[in-house]
């Protein structure tokens, strides 16, 4: 019996290392600063045509943006990186939560599948 304890004990701290090393890298990814060039992202709702504007007027009012395009039927957000600058993830994030916020109706537009354009 003792020996299932120790197993089941075992097992749970094992999870727990797994669920903080998750975090670790989902928050790395989120730090990771993006350099000059093109990049795409999904959105995550994009909820009424007044969405397409303000995210792309958001993107752009980051010193480092230097264009954005929303297609809202796939959901898919293109920047550029202006050249000689790079910008965090997490920087654009809180950027377009404030808009999502200001939005309403259940917008959402936190970003997933964040990558350079072409891989």
């Amino acid at each position: 019996m003792n020996a299932r304890r120790v197993l089941r004990t075992g097992l749970a701290i094992a999870a727990v290392v797994a669920a903080i090393g998750a975090t670790t890298v989902i928050t790395r990814a989120a730090e990771n600063a993006l350099s000059a060039g093109t990049y795409t992202a999904k959105v995550k709702a994009l909820v009424c045509r007044g969405c397409v504007p303000l995210v792309k007027k958001t993107m752009e009012g980051l010193k480092a943006i230097e264009a954005a395009s929303v297609d809202q039927q796939t959901s898919t957000l293109e920047f550029k990186v202006k050249k000689d600058n790079s910008i965090k993830v997490s920087e654009i994030q809180t950027a377009l939560k404030a808009a999502a916020d200001r939005m309403g109706m259940g917008a959402d537009y936190t970003l997933s599948d964040v990558k350079a354009k072409g891989r």
